[in-house]
């Protein structure tokens, strides 16, 4: 399946009093990741929220209904690293993204994660069907 990586630098508002990464940045980190892995597949979202697929705009968005990540090391000041997003899973409604923190240099995983991404009809926010388009697009 699909995958994106993006080179980060961490800068100091990333971080808290401990000097370590501020720890709901990481959903900053997932939610970008997934973004840029939809849009380098010709996803994107508009404005309003509706996603465009191959430039022809969709009454549909996609809200996060799970998100999960896990620590394995301290992510400092200044540390440059790569976010890894791929796409595990596509259900009928759902896509589930992975996610990989590592440092650049050394490859350490210093966090990892996941999310589920639902289908909605926009207006209404309930859950639907996963455009076919897409699905052929990110598989």
């Amino acid at each position: 399946m699909k995958s994106k990586h993006l080179r980060i630098r961490v800068k100091a508002g990333d971080t808290d009093f401990s000097g370590n990464i501020f720890h709901p940045r990481i959903f900053e980190w997932f939610s970008f990741g997934r973004i840029e892995l939809l849009r380098s597949n010709r996803i994107t979202f508009m404005n309003n929220g509706y996603i465009n697929i191959e430039g022809s705009p969709q009454k549909l968005s996609l809200v996060v209904g799970e998100v999960y990540a896990r620590f394995h090391a301290p992510i400092k000041f200044d540390d440059q690293i790569v976010l890894q997003t791929k796409i595990d899973q596509i259900k009928e409604k759902t896509i589930k993204f992975v996610f990989k923190v590592k440092d650049e240099s050394s490859k350490k995983i210093l966090a990892s994660g996941y999310s589920t991404s639902v289908c909605v009809i926009k207006k209404k926010c309930k859950a639907t069907r996963l455009p076919k388009k897409m699905i052929e697009i990110l598989k």
